[in-house]
């Protein structure tokens, strides 16, 4: 039993697909609504943690209004500005001070999750299409919706290429449309494909050496 049970740590240890699996840390039956389960998962943790060192970094870039900040609160405010030059040069002043908000906390969230799944036996979040395709399809639908209230029909205009043989029209939307439908996939799928990728090479790397120097 012990050999049993010391082979499968050591297959827990040097496997690292096996931290892409999404299992149940903490599970409850309730007997309302017909046996409802509920479940913290691996996943959910890993999200609440990343929030919390969200907060963490937050308390710790705050200046309390004195004149010279802290380490943190200079590499916040760097990453602050970057991000904001970049999102008003892509979209305008006006609107971008608008949308800013949203995309500085998707950006913070998605790199925090990112570098948390970069610890050695810890799980990246961000490797699960799950979480990448709902945050890609809330996005693209939302634009929709915000592309609909403000250009109103002309929004389709989209979808017709500049210069456009009149010939070539009907096909010419029906490839523009599947293009911008395949963005709601494409978004999330190309994050969690790299940081699949990433980790499998990285933490396959250092599984592989950290089980020779155990074993020999």
């Amino acid at each position: 039993m012990e050999n049993f049970s010391f082979a499968n740590l050591n297959r827990e240890i040097v496997s690292p697909l096996n931290q892409f699996e999404i299992r149940d840390l903490l599970s409850l039956d309730a007997p309302v609504l017909g046996n409802l389960h509920i479940s913290i998962t691996n996943i959910g943790l890993y999200l609440m943690i990343g929030a919390f060192f969200i907060l963490a970094l937050n308390l710790l870039s705050t200046n309390y209004n004195k004149l010279v900040g802290n380490n943190w609160s200079i590499s916040q405010e760097s990453l602050y500005a970057t991000i904001h030059s970049i999102v008003t040069n892509q979209i305008n002043p006006k609107n971008g001070q608008m949308y800013f908000p949203f995309i500085y906390a998707l950006f913070i969230f998605i790199l925090i999750n990112n570098l948390i799944g970069m610890i050695p036996y810890s799980f990246a979040s961000t490797s699960h299409f799950v979480l990448t395709f709902a945050l890609s399809f809330t996005i693209v639908l939302g634009a929709t919706i915000l592309g609909f209230q403000k250009h109103g029909l002309v929004f389709f205009s989209l979808l017709v290429p500049a210069g456009c043989p009149l010939a070539l029209l009907p096909l010419l939307v029906l490839i523009e449309f599947i293009s911008y439908l395949a963005r709601n996939i494409s978004l999330g799928l190309r994050l969690a494909a790299n940081i699949k990728r990433r980790d499998l090479l990285i933490k396959g790397w250092i599984c592989g050496h950290v089980y020779q120097d155990t074993c020999y």
